[in-house]
């Protein structure tokens, strides 16, 4: 597969073409996000988080075993406690519709339905801007929302928010070598900013998790590829290394121009916006 610059019209052919259904749109950036997209300044408040799977393959009832291979939290510290107090509402921004409108896949949103009283269908508040909202999602996909992350039930959090902030990065030659991140939350997630907590467990089932999604449906690893392209390019404008959560437990700066790996020392890995500030404070904790 060519790796061209699409343009925007392109990319959403592309997409739609290999994924059953474009997974999300950067309407600023042209970049075809797996979980998240801002759409238009009108609605640069809200992101829509998608997972890039042809759930018309999938019954509600293989979501159980889905969803039991990929228990394991981030970190064994609570993140959202850690980032909710930037938030000016209190909340984690994962777990904030005026930040992030998860989407789940008909199959997944009948299995929750069947499983749990977590979510419901999400509600505009906004009728201009739901319009523009819903225009962007895929068919087969609906806008949930969750009653609130003091709410949660662990065990029935959609696909998207087990694997958020991370997506699968893959290489040109169309290897899944590991996780990174979506770049659009850099100045909001606490874990993009101290990747050094991310549990092994949760690495290792994130991996199996899509390694199994991969050899099932072999066109999403297309998918990820075409978006990890867009990330070195993106990041190789910006004379930037792409942070990389190896599936071999290490660290990693991939070099953008020819992928070039540098075992990095997890510590010295970029932070940002004010976590960046608090860790050159003298109590960075506190």
């Amino acid at each position: 597969m060519r790796h061209t610059d699409y343009t925007r019209q392109a990319a959403i052919h592309f997409i739609r073409a290999r994924a059953g259904g474009l997974s999300s749109f950067d309407v600023r950036h042209n970049v075809p996000y797996l979980f998240a997209f801002r759409v238009a300044e009108l609605l640069a408040q809200f992101v829509v988080c998608y997972t890039v799977l042809k759930m018309s393959t999938f019954t509600p009832a293989e979501f159980a075993a889905l969803y039991a291979g990929f228990e394991a939290p981030i970190s064994a510290l609570n993140c959202g406690e850690r980032c909710a107090p930037h938030n000016e509402h209190g909340v984690p921004f994962c777990c904030d519709i005026r930040h992030a409108v998860p989407t789940a896949y008909q199959a997944e949103w009948e299995y929750l339905q069947q499983n749990s009283d977590l979510w419901r269908l999400w509600q505009p508040q906004d009728e201009g801007a739901s319009a523009e909202l819903l225009d962007q999602v895929p068919e087969g996909q609906v806008l949930i929302a969750c009653r609130g992350h003091l709410a949660c039930q662990r065990s029935f959090r959609s696909l998207t928010c087990r694997a958020f902030p991370f997506f699968p990065y893959v290489t040109v030659g169309g290897e899944f070598i590991g996780l990174s991140y979506y770049w659009e939350y850099e100045d909001r997630c606490w874990v993009v900013s101290n990747l050094r907590v991310v549990d092994p467990l949760y690495l290792a089932e994130f991996v199996a998790t899509f390694d199994a999604l991969f050899e099932r449906l072999p066109e999403e690893r297309e998918v990820f590829r075409y978006f990890s392209s867009r990330m070195r390019r993106l990041f190789g404008r910006r004379h930037r290394a792409i942070p990389l959560l190896h599936r071999n437990g290490g660290y990693y700066r991939v070099t953008p121009r020819n992928g070039r790996l540098r075992r990095v020392d997890p510590q010295k890995l970029p932070r940002f916006g004010v976590y960046k500030i608090a860790a050159a404070m003298p109590f960075p904790d506190e």
